[in-house]
């Protein structure tokens, strides 16, 4: 018998699996368009979850002040005018939140590190309107910046009476408003993302309040259009500058709805 055949193939040279320079430059091609479809759709995202996280700061701050008000009867004051004007509402609200020295809530996450409560001690002064023993306090004039803003005066600054939540500590006229003379609380504006950004027009004193009578003073738009309010009551609100400041918006009605949202009475005080 003779034995099988055994079929050869002819040998071929060795395969190579190397990308060529045109591939290679086609695939960073596809990248590039990759990433320039995904990068915005991230930012998106990104700039979402840091206007949740700036909702959740103030709906914490909402819880502080309601306690203060139980206990108080009245909402806190903005500042301590014989502590050299020393903002002192978010340091009353941190004491009644029990957070130490700890500030991360104060502190937009859209907003830059300038515009941040920065905690220093070596004051000398003793523990007093929610401030640490030794702590240094938030001024105004450009030294202290804060990305959230109380309102103390309410629709129009130096109004008598005054129909913001109060300025000064102690004053008869000017100091914390009675909770029952807030008349609507679902509807009137406690605190909010303030203008820190002096790019944009924003004050560079008095960052630590909010308020409608000046544009250095309207909440700054800062979440896709909108900035961040707590009410009274204690809910958050994502609002757009129209919906807050009446030299913005056309009518005497649409004005007067808008200018309510700042007053204690509920009531526009708008004559133009």
């Amino acid at each position: 018998m003779s034995s099988p055949t055994t079929t050869r193939f002819p040998r071929t040279p060795r395969q190579s699996y190397a990308f060529t320079l045109i591939e290679l430059l086609v695939v960073i091609a596809i990248i590039a368009i990759l990433a320039g479809m995904l990068l915005p759709a991230l930012g998106k995202a990104k700039g979402k979850a840091k206007g949740i996280k700036c909702m959740s700061n103030l709906r914490q701050m909402g819880i502080g002040m309601i306690a203060y008000i139980d206990d108080n009867q009245r909402y806190p004051v903005g500042i301590n005018q014989e502590r050299g004007n020393a903002w002192i509402w978010p340091a009353l609200l941190r004491n009644y939140i029990g957070l130490g020295d700890n500030v991360e809530l104060f502190k937009c996450p859209s907003a830059p590190p300038k515009a941040q409560w920065k905690v220093a001690f070596g004051s000398g002064l003793p523990a007093e309107d929610g401030y640490l023993a030794d702590e240094q306090r938030l001024r105004p004039g450009g030294a202290s910046f804060m990305s959230y803003g109380y309102n103390v005066w309410g629709g129009w600054a130096g109004k008598t009476p005054n129909t913001g939540l109060g300025v000064y500590k102690g004053d008869p006229v000017y100091g914390g408003a009675l909770e029952s003379s807030v008349r609507v609380p679902t509807d009137m504006i406690a605190i909010g993302d303030s203008n820190w950004d002096l790019d944009k027009r924003g004050d560079p004193n008095w960052s630590g309040f909010i308020g409608m009578y000046a544009e250095r003073q309207w909440p700054l738009e800062i979440h896709g259009g909108r900035a961040n309010i707590l009410f009274a009551d204690g809910h958050v609100s994502p609002l757009p500058r129209r919906e807050m400041i009446a030299q913005l918006v056309e009518g005497q009605a649409e004005k007067e709805r808008v200018a309510r949202r700042w007053n204690r009475d509920n009531e526009p005080h708008v004559t133009n």
